[in-house]
């Protein structure tokens, strides 16, 4: 929870637009910045809560950095980095191709003397997805992603996911 409430305070801090540097003498142009914080839920050891920033770097094309936080056979953060991209809206909603690259935090037994115990590991991950953003306004909206994730590594697992978020942010898409 205090994940979503720092996002929550970066988003309320975050002014409607964001300037990028461009050649000196040129107008700066802004930059899109949106910001979720999402609850998830999924397959084993997916649900929590996390948050996503996503930076438009072209008319269809985004970096998105997301994190989260999972309570299962250990308490785990993930954290990614994606491209996001946008297929044609469809009013005022519009849907998205995701996919990236990571590490999360999952569990394994060990046995140990006096009995089993879970033991903390971090594996490197891929994930691929999508989902859709729809504008309520200029400056927030919902969004709703799916993804599939697999851990690199003999005990890192495979999981799938599905959020759902208040994204804040200009423009919203």
């Amino acid at each position: 929870m205090k994940l979503v409430s720092l996002v929550l305070l970066i988003a309320t801090m975050a002014g409607p637009d964001i300037a990028q540097a461009q050649d000196s003498g040129s107008q700066s142009a802004p930059v899109k910045v949106q910001i979720t914080p999402y609850v998830s839920v999924g397959s084993s050891a997916s649900s929590g809560v996390g948050a996503s920033v996503r930076w438009s770097v072209a008319p269809k094309l985004g970096i998105e950095v997301d994190t989260a936080l999972r309570e299962a056979e250990v308490t785990g953060l993930s954290s990614s980095v994606n491209l996001v991209y946008d297929l044609p809206s469809l009013g005022r909603v519009t849907p998205y191709l995701a996919g990236g690259v990571g590490l999360e935090q999952y569990g394994t037994l060990d046995q140990q003397p006096l009995g089993l115990v879970a033991v903390k590991k971090t594996a490197f991950t891929v994930n691929a997805g999508g989902g859709v953003r729809m504008l309520i306004d200029e400056k927030w909206g919902f969004r709703t992603d799916a993804r599939w994730s697999n851990g690199l590594g003999m005990q890192a697992s495979e999981r799938w996911r599905v959020y759902n978020g208040v994204t804040f942010g200009p423009g919203g898409r």
